[in-house]
């Protein structure tokens, strides 16, 4: 079904619309129609309603949080175009009834908006779709509990990471990836090393801060084929594991404390700053050693290039075959000529008149 567009609403405005709506539609859910609405707590501007329920959203971050005010089909009892101080807004009432608002719909857009949902409450939920969305959410819950659990079998050099370090994590694999071992700096941020590739994570409170991107952060995803070393660079106490790519050369004064005296986003070279750098004391270094150096060769092995060997076979031997009476005229010859004494002949030929005789 082509989507409708109310009379109000500009076609490039719907085009985004639609864009950012897609990724939180149903299995099987389609969009009938899309208006404007505005309402300020919650801050809405958008309304869509699909073969399914009705949606109230806000285009700046429905593509991330979803819509701010949802009623499924099956739940409408009535409707109701209410005017208020605000203009003319959209009511939804359930059976349980409570009175959903949906935002004030402009003037030439109400007959639009009533029709579609008028159609949506006589049409219904669509049939089978409530059990896909329970056996989508079973899985979903499933594949979520069998990561959780599978965080038991990581390995972990340095504290237990923290919830906002595992979401990082979960948040930058596929649903079925876990790291193979992760050094965790604790304010500094952690390394999670995967089968194809590493991350740098300097996430969330103190790690945040000390990256210079208070309440956000710093992720960094170096890809195995582009790493060309991984080193540590230590002081008396402590030091800077730092991963060497293509993109993040290794500075020629490894004193990286040098600029301590900076703001962090001013010091260039601060490793807490700096994406490719994990600052780590010597003794946690150590601990790590063995799958630093167990990583150092998967890297190695990632990077070698593989030779595929073809084998062409060659032009097949050419079958030559003679006929009885050649064979024995060369025996004969041989005998003729003292090669063969009458004995040798003899066999000679009764083993070529055997041979003919089995073909």
């Amino acid at each position: 079904m082509t989507v409708q567009f109310a009379p109000k609403l500009k076609e490039k405005v719907a085009e985004k619309w639609l864009a950012n709506l897609r990724g939180q539609l149903y299995p099987g859910e389609e969009i009938w129609a899309l208006a404007k609405t505005n309402q300020v707590r919650p801050l809405m501007d958008g309304l869509a309603i699909t073969n399914a329920r009705v949606m109230a959203f806000s285009a700046y971050d429905v593509a991330t949080t979803g819509p701010k005010v949802v009623l499924d089909a099956d739940r409408i009892a009535r409707f109701e175009i209410v005017k208020k101080m605000g203009g003319k807004q959209l009511h939804i009432t359930d059976h349980d009834q409570t009175i959903h608002q949906f935002g004030a719909v402009q003037e030439a857009d109400i007959d639009f908006v009533s029709h579609y949902v008028h159609h949506l409450a006589a049409a219904g939920f669509p049939p089978g779709l409530r059990e896909t969305l329970h056996a989508q959410q079973v899985a979903t819950a499933d594949a979520a509990q069998s990561r959780h659990d599978g965080r038991a079998d990581v390995e972990i050099i340095g504290g237990p990471l923290k919830d906002v370090a595992w979401r990082t994590i979960d948040e930058h694999t596929a649903p079925d990836e876990l790291p193979w071992f992760v050094i965790n700096a604790g304010s500094a941020g952690f390394l999670a090393a995967f089968d194809n590739r590493l991350i740098i994570a300097k996430v969330g409170g103190m790690a945040g801060f000390m990256s210079g991107s208070l309440g956000g952060g710093r992720v960094t995803s170096f890809p195995y084929s582009d790493i060309t070393n991984i080193e540590y660079n230590s002081g008396m106490m402590t030091g800077v594991l730092e991963v060497l790519t293509p993109s993040y050369q290794g500075t020629a004064n490894h004193d990286y404390w040098r600029s301590s005296n900076k703001g962090r986003n001013k010091a260039a070279d601060d490793p807490w700053t700096l994406s490719n750098c994990l600052p780590l004391p010597k003794a946690q270094h150590k601990l790590a050693l063995p799958r630093l150096n167990e990583l150092q060769h998967k890297i190695i092995e990632y990077k070698r290039p593989t030779v595929h060997v073809q084998h062409t076979p060659g032009p097949a031997a050419a079958v030559t075959t003679t006929s009885l009476a050649e064979e024995l005229q060369a025996i004969a010859d041989l005998h003729n000529q003292g090669i063969l004494d009458s004995t040798e002949f003899g066999a000679a030929k009764q083993a070529i008149i055997a041979k003919h005789s089995d073909r």
